[in-house]
């Protein structure tokens, strides 16, 4: 053809293709069969790593129970405290009644001595001849008067004193008693609790032996360095993350690991395990609440005035 280039082609026109779309009633006949399927089927998991999610709850029934087992000690050691704290301060109030003993008969005889210059003072004023000297006896059979005076005072207070510890001592020896029943009843259900479940660690330890043995040996290699590194070697993944350090999975390994597939979390390492009896998250979607329609939504807005506020008319 003349005036065309020998390069230009005629244009290729493409058939127009329309989607493949399902009908409506295939859609909806079997959804709520199919939601049911999601939600009561269990998702297909390899048997390694159930083995190894239930190796793992043994061990921390295992941990649990050793933790209770030192618990018990730590009870009665509490009690035992308890116990030497009051026996110490039955000791200082001992120690403190003495004293107050000890010094009641030291004011008891200088009171006495007091009392005898007294008397021989008096014999002295009966003899005395000349004022200076009834003066001055008479001056100390006063200053001997306040001495005992101020003697009966201190053994006053020193009884009062004794009688208070007295009331302290009756009480500390019964709340003595008392911790000596809690403990010897702690002593008793201690041993019980802990024989009970020493039982159970023997058992959850040879349960735990046999689930190593079944579990397959270079899963259980990786299993035991993770353990090292962390407490838990095992995390489930919930909404898509793992749950141990809330690090997001990618939607192509999500969707392996709910097909059974065994993966670790990139972050920290751990194997995934998909539980649906835990994340339900993509097996039951709620309905949305309807929508109201436009002019329904526009009269809600901008409701019509009624007859008490429409606006009178003034004459």
């Amino acid at each position: 053809m003349p005036g065309r280039s020998q390069y230009c082609r005629r244009p290729r026109f493409r058939r127009k293709t329309r989607p493949f779309v399902l009908s409506r009633d295939a859609v909806e006949a079997p959804a709520a069969a199919s939601v049911l399927d999601c939600v009561f089927t269990l998702p297909c998991m390899q048997e390694k790593l159930e083995k190894l999610v239930h190796l793992q709850e043994l061990e921390q029934q295992a941990q649990a129970l050793s933790l209770q087992i030192s618990q018990y000690t730590g009870r009665v050691e509490v009690r035992e405290a308890a116990l030497y704290d009051t026996g110490r301060l039955l000791e200082q109030i001992a120690t403190a009644l003495a004293k107050e003993a000890s010094l009641r008969r030291s004011l008891e005889l200088d009171a006495e001595d007091m009392r005898e210059k007294s008397a021989r003072y008096r014999i002295q004023l009966n003899d005395a001849k000349s004022d200076g000297q009834v003066k001055a006896l008479e001056h100390q059979l006063k200053f001997c008067k306040k001495e005992i005076d101020r003697i009966d005072e201190l053994e006053f207070a020193s009884l009062m004193e004794t009688e208070a510890l007295e009331v302290k001592q009756r009480l500390l020896h019964e709340t003595r008693a008392n911790q000596m029943q809690l403990l010897e009843a702690e002593k008793a259900k201690s041993q019980v609790g802990r024989d009970r479940d020493k039982v159970k660690l023997a058992e959850v330890h040879r349960e735990r032996d046999t689930a190593r043995q079944e579990a397959d040996p270079e899963l259980l290699a990786q299993y035991d360095r993770m353990a090292q590194a962390h407490k838990v070697p095992i995390a489930t993944v919930e909404q898509q993350r793992c749950s141990a350090c809330q690090m997001m999975v990618r939607p192509q390994r999500w969707n392996e690991i709910r097909q059974g597939a065994i993966h670790f979390c990139e972050s920290c390492g751990r194997f995934l395990y998909f539980n649906p009896a835990i994340d339900l998250s993509d097996a039951m979607h709620l309905p949305s609440a309807p929508k109201k329609p436009a002019g329904l939504a526009q009269d809600a807005a901008h409701p019509k005035p009624t007859g008490s506020d429409r606006p009178q008319r003034e004459d």
